[in-house]
């Protein structure tokens, strides 16, 4: 027998030790409970631009049912129909949900909606307010050192913020994930769509930040030089 083992070439042999290895990983990574790969995912398209990765389970003209794996269990989820745009299988279908009807508010056609959600993913992720955040800041801090104000200076933040939802958001150029999209109107409609309110949430906590060190100066540093006499 020793024989017979010895006369089989080394590399049928690494051969066979690879293909059981390959046979025995599946069986052992679902013990384990550990996909191989993150393949075969459903795609939940959003109207507001977000993308839901998980099994769907059904869908109808009411809501959309799906998995969505958290930690080692399977959650099971649904959305409003008439909030998705669409549903695309593990395979490349979709399923478009979304329709123009004015009288429903669906002012815009299906071409013209998905380059609007694409200004609003841009938005979400790459558009940062730095000028707003660091003019509420320096807003905040410089009003409550100047005008020595204490319990009013709780109107700046609120009163800022308002007033930072009413500019238009342009779109930042570092933000496209798709250069082809720049200057289209209807991307730029979803990206301020989305901008806007992030803006105004940056700037309230950057000017109330702002009250907060300023008040910090003013107590610790001002008043007391103040109150001594120097």
């Amino acid at each position: 027998q020793g024989q017979s083992l010895a006369a089989v070439p080394e590399g049928v042999r690494l051969y066979s030790a690879a293909m059981r290895t390959l046979f025995l990983l599946p069986l052992f990574a679902g013990i384990l409970g550990l996909p191989l790969v993150s393949a075969g995912q459903d795609k939940i398209n959003l109207m507001n631009g977000q993308v839901i990765e998980g099994r769907v389970l059904g869908q109808s003209t009411l809501e959309v049912r799906y998995q969505v794996r958290k930690r080692d269990r399977l959650i099971e989820r649904s959305e409003p129909t008439e909030s998705v745009f669409s549903v695309t299988d593990s395979l490349g279908k979709e399923k478009i949900w979304y329709f123009m009807d004015t009288v429903f508010g669906n002012d815009l056609s299906i071409p013209q909606m998905r380059w609007y959600m694409a200004g609003e993913r841009d938005a979400r992720k790459g558009y940062k307010p730095w000028g707003p955040m660091i003019g509420g800041f320096l807003l905040g801090a410089g009003t409550v050192i100047a005008m020595d104000l204490e319990v009013n200076s709780l109107i700046i933040p609120p009163a800022y913020a308002g007033l930072m939802a009413w500019p238009r958001v342009n779109v930042t150029r570092g933000s496209i994930s798709d250069p082809s999209m720049e200057g289209d109107p209807y991307y730029a409609m979803g990206y301020n769509a989305a901008g806007r309110p992030k803006r105004v949430i940056k700037s309230l906590i950057s000017s109330a930040l702002g009250v907060a060190v300023g008040l910090a100066v003013r107590q610790l540093i001002i008043n007391p030089n103040q109150d001594s006499g120097y």
